[in-house]
């Protein structure tokens, strides 16, 4: 098996895994929020803007910043209409039980499973105010450099909700591939 057939294998794999949780639309939906949020990323670091106006890449990163904005809240909104507010932030209404047990069983380095009102859900409710923070301060530099105002505040604002949410994307797509490989390992057809 060629590398590139391993990788569309992998692929396809990692698709009917994310199935389990997700249906094909909030699946479509994540991967393309996945897929800008890495690209913006990536766009940020050759970024300048110029007495003379702004770059091409800030060009390209802003209009696949209203993508992103279209797309992650989408992506918000469907997932809390999907499951609920109190689902990903249970801790609001005081309802810890389970997010309890999962950050016990997380102490103890065992591997939490997604659940309701667990660990995982809290980490998304997390990653949804991440990605929604840094859209909105995304719109608001914008708003800023359109109308000739400050820029430095939004810039800041927006540059550490940025980086929450890259640090987040490491985090939960990390622990997403982890709990890919284990259930990978434990499909496997024995040999």
């Amino acid at each position: 098996m060629t590398v590139k057939e391993k990788v569309v294998a992998q692929g396809a794999l990692l698709w009917k895994f994310l199935g389990f949780f997700q249906p094909p639309l909030l699946r479509c939906i994540h991967a393309s929020v996945i897929t800008l949020v890495l690209l913006q990323i990536l766009l940020s670091f050759g970024m300048v803007v110029l007495p003379s106006g702004l770059s091409p890449l800030v060009w390209i990163h802003i209009i696949l910043g209203m993508f992103l904005c279209v797309f992650g809240v989408t992506l918000v909104v469907l997932s809390v209409k999907k499951r609920g507010l109190r689902n990903f932030f249970p801790y609001l209404w005081g309802d810890n039980d389970q997010l309890i047990k999962d950050l016990r069983a997380a102490a103890q380095f065992k591997v939490v499973g997604p659940r309701p009102k667990g660990l995982p859900a809290c980490v998304q409710g997390l990653g949804m105010w991440a990605l929604l923070l840094t859209v909105a301060s995304g719109l608001w530099w914008f708003d800023n450099w359109s109308n000739h105002r400050s820029l430095l505040t939004a810039y800041s604002v927006h540059k550490f909700f940025a980086w929450s949410l890259a640090l987040y994307l490491v985090g939960h797509g990390g622990m997403a591939l982890a709990h890919f490989a284990i259930w990978q390992k434990k499909t496997a057809p024995k040999k």
